[in-house]
């Protein structure tokens, strides 16, 4: 199994073709499914090594299927967290070198907005953690980010601030470049740009900033 990563499928909308990219490239990946998110591995006949959920938007089959399945964590609907939240906790305790978020985007931008935040908690504890979907690819820095043109996901690259302020940003190699910049939260300064060189280096002194590489 492949320990230094894991895969978190939850409920909100993941393509056949991003799930597959992602199973195909982390190969043997620890994968923890959420609620609805199982129904898309069962979709898939993928087995999750982990299943996470109060199973509220799980379908009946999927609910019979994992009622006695041997790693589960069923959790009361009357909760604080939402199942991805703990799903990512889940994930952190395995300490791996990064977490691979699919289903963490579509038409509930309030579970988006949580999810977001997930990124940030795992920044907070030293992981890497990456939002998938079909157009686009989600990260969050606090020091230091190198891209790279021949693995790039999407043509731009949008940087948006996550804390209040983000200072000494600096940019190498895209089409606008930066040096000892500061970004407010207010302001929409870094999005749409784009890479020009085939390695583009991003740095901050301080601050949370939200990497969004996107195809469309």
């Amino acid at each position: 199994m492949n320990k230094d990563t894991v895969v978190v499928v939850t409920g909100g909308t993941v393509e056949e073709s991003v799930l597959s990219m992602l199973m195909g490239q982390y190969k043997g990946a620890y994968v923890i499914g959420v609620d609805r998110g199982l129904d898309t591995l069962e979709k898939f006949k993928i087995k999750p090594d982990l299943a996470v959920g109060d199973f509220d938007s799980a379908s009946e089959q999927t609910k019979i299927a994992y009622e006695n399945f041997e790693h589960v964590i069923k959790l009361n609907p009357m909760k604080d967290y939402t199942d991805t939240h703990v799903a990512v906790e889940q994930a952190l305790l395995r300490r791996p070198s990064q977490i691979i978020l699919v289903g963490a985007t579509g038409t509930r931008f309030d579970h988006m907005q949580g999810n977001l935040a997930l990124l940030k908690l795992c920044r907070m504890s030293g992981i890497e953690a990456v939002i998938y979907d079909s157009h686009n690819k989600i990260r969050m820095i606090d020091r230091m980010l190198t891209l790279y043109k021949k693995t790039q996901y999407g043509k731009y690259i949008s940087l948006i601030p996550y804390s209040d302020t983000v200072k000494g940003i600096n940019l190498t190699g895209f089409l606008y470049n930066l040096q000892d910049a500061t970004m407010i939260k207010e302001e929409t300064l870094g999005i749409s740009n784009e890479m020009r060189e085939e390695e583009c280096r991003i740095t901050i002194e301080d601050g949370y900033l939200l990497v969004m590489e996107t195809k469309d």
